[in-house]
C-alpha cells in the first residue's frame, strides 16, 4: 500500500481550507459586512501639527467607530482601545509572529548544531575525558 496518500489528503484539505478562507475574508479595514469600505461617519478627529503649528481635520472611518465603540465591552475587559486592540483583537497575529519567530530560532540552532560538531574535550592519560 502507497503511505503517501494519507499525507496528500491532508494537504489538499489543508489547501481548500485557505482558499475557503481567503474566499470569506472580508475587505481590509471593514469590521462588519453592513458597512460600506469608502463610506465615513459624520465625526472628524482633529490632529495638531507641531511643524507647522495647524490643525488637520481627518474623517472617522467605521473602523475607527468599531473600535471606539467596542473597545470597553464586556469581550475585552480593557481599560482602553490601544490594549484592547493590542492584546484581544491581534492577539492571534501577535502569537502567529512569536510562533514563527520561535520556529526560525530553533531551525538556526538546529543547523548550526548539525554544521558544527561538538568538540571533543582534552583526555586524560587513561582515555577517558
Amino acid at each position: 500500500m502507497n503511505t503517501k496518500w494519507p499525507s496528500l489528503v491532508v494537504l489538499v484539505a489543508f489547501m481548500g481550507l485557505l482558499a475557503f478562507s481567503f474566499w470569506e475574508m472580508r475587505d481590509f479595514g471593514d469590521p462588519m459586512d453592513e458597512y460600506d469600505d469608502d463610506a465615513t461617519t459624520d465625526g472628524k478627529i482633529s490632529l495638531y501639527d507641531r511643524t507647522s503649528n495647524s490643525t488637520i481635520e481627518v474623517n472617522r472611518t467605521y473602523m475607527d467607530e468599531y473600535f471606539i465603540d467596542h473597545s470597553q465591552d464586556k469581550d475585552t475587559s480593557t481599560n482602553n482601545a490601544v490594549t484592547a486592540i493590542v492584546f484581544d483583537w491581534r492577539g492571534f497575529d501577535t502569537l502567529g509572529e512569536a510562533t514563527v519567530l520561535f520556529s526560525a530560532v530553533c531551525g538556526v540552532l538546529i543547523a548550526l548544531r548539525t554544521a558544527f560538531p561538538k568538540k571533543e574535550g582534552p583526555r586524560t592519560e587513561g582515555g577517558e575525558k
